[in-house]
C-alpha cells in the first residue's frame, strides 16, 4: 500500500512507499520539498483521559453551593443581631426589621460607575459598607459565579472590575 497526498506548491497528487512516512521527500513534478505524514494505519487514535467522576461531582457541589449561598444573601429577610438584643445587626448594617437588598445596591454602584456618577456610587459603596461582611460575602460570590443580567450595556469583564472596586472600598 502507498501513501497518497498532494503537493502543497503544485497540487498534483503524490505517491510514496509507506517506509517514506514521517519523513521529507522532493515532489517528482516540481522538485518542492515535501513533507510525507505517517499511512493512516499507523498513526492510530490518540486515546482521551477518562473522565474523574469524583473531580466532576466536586465541581458540581461546589456550583450548587455557591448559587444557594448567592440566593441564600439575597433573600435573606432579616439581619442577624448583637446578642445585647439592640436592633442594630452584629456587622453595624440596618436596623432589624428593615430588609437590605444587597443585589440591588450592587446593581445601583455598577451601573452608576458604568454612567461615570461616582457620587451615586460612592453612596451605595457607603450603603453597602454598613453591611460590610454581609455585603462582601455578597460580592464575592457574584465574583465566583456568572455575573446576573441585571448589569445593561456593561460587559462582563467591565462589570467584574467595578465588583472589584466594590470589594476594594467595602474592606
Amino acid at each position: 500500500m502507498s501513501i497518497e497526498l498532494h503537493c502543497p506548491k503544485c497540487q498534483k497528487m503524490i505517491r510514496a512507499p509507506d517506509n517514506a512516512g514521517g519523513k521529507r521527500g522532493k515532489c517528482p513534478y516540481c522538485k518542492n520539498a515535501v513533507y510525507i505524514p505517517m499511512p493512516p494505519d499507523e498513526a492510530g487514535e490518540i486515546p482521551l483521559a477518562p473522565i474523574d467522576e469524583v473531580e466532576k461531582q466536586e465541581i458540581e457541589k461546589l456550583k450548587k453551593e455557591s448559587t444557594q449561598f448567592a440566593v441564600a444573601i439575597d433573600h435573606a429577610k432579616e439581619p442577624a443581631v448583637d446578642d445585647d438584643d439592640t436592633d442594630v445587626p452584629a456587622g453595624g448594617g440596618e436596623p432589624a426589621g428593615e430588609v437590605f437588598d444587597f443585589g440591588a445596591e450592587v446593581e445601583d454602584f455598577v451601573c452608576a460607575m458604568r454612567d461615570s456618577k461616582l457620587d451615586e456610587a460612592e453612596a451605595a459603596a457607603a450603603r453597602l459598607k454598613r453591611s460590610s461582611t454581609e455585603a462582601r460575602d455578597y460580592v464575592q460570590g457574584l465574583l465566583l459565579d456568572e455575573l446576573p443580567r441585571t448589569y445593561e450595556n456593561v460587559p462582563p469583564p467591565v462589570a467584574k472590575g467595578f465588583l472589584k472596586t466594590l470589594l476594594d472600598r467595602l474592606s
